[in-house]
């Protein structure tokens, strides 16, 4: 009698535990196989190919994270709030944050539309919030990759310790100009004679 397959929730969980005990070698099909008790090939047909494994992982991660969105007193600091906790929710899991692609970032797509919609109740032009997102997510994750790769450094040296601790720091102050420029476009009077040819689109 042939053995019943593994859900294939239960893979997932178990890839994503030995993601994070062990780094991304144990994502191997023949380390995860052994780790679960079946075959390689049984992996294959139930998650299909690594890069398909690790895609799932990333898109279900946030999926099951839920990001809570919540709005503060001006439109700055809903930002830098949000790029916080999208950074805190990243280094949960190094490992996976640092297999993350581009493509990734349509995981993290109704967290990006919540502060879309925010800036553009706060009056910034659509086109001018859109690349702001954009460019939000993109340093955030970026950012957060440099991060994690720099904690897994098996020694520092004092000198990078303190690199890697300016590091960290640095992220809200970047953030901080990202915003600050967009501010300082809105309020330019080119910025201002902008506004209503693109809310009438």
């Amino acid at each position: 009698m042939p053995r019943p397959l593994i859900p294939v929730e239960v893979i997932h969980a178990r890839a994503l535990e030995l993601l994070d005990a062990k780094g991304v070698d144990a994502l191997s099909a023949r380390t995860l196989s052994a780790d679960l008790g079946i075959s390689t090939r049984t992996l294959y047909q139930q998650v299909g190919t690594r890069e398909k494994l690790i895609r799932t992982l990333v898109a279900q991660h946030f999926s099951q994270l839920q990001l809570d969105f919540h709005e503060h007193d001006d439109w700055k600091s809903t930002a830098l709030q949000w790029c916080l906790a999208l950074h805190d929710t990243l280094r949960a899991h190094p490992f996976l944050t640092e297999l993350m692609t581009i493509a990734d970032r349509d995981a993290v797509t109704s967290y990006v539309d919540e502060l879309f919609e925010s800036m553009l109740r706060a009056g910034i032009p659509r086109a001018v919030a859109v690349e702001c997102c954009r460019a939000l997510v993109t340093v955030t994750i970026n950012h957060t990759i440099i991060e994690v790769r720099a904690l897994r450094e098996p020694q520092l040296s004092p000198e990078n310790a303190a690199e890697a601790a300016k590091i960290a720091a640095n992220f809200p102050i970047t953030i901080g100009w990202i915003v600050d420029g967009v501010d300082g476009q809105t309020a330019s009077p080119a910025g201002r004679a902008a506004k209503p040819a693109r809310s009438r689109r």
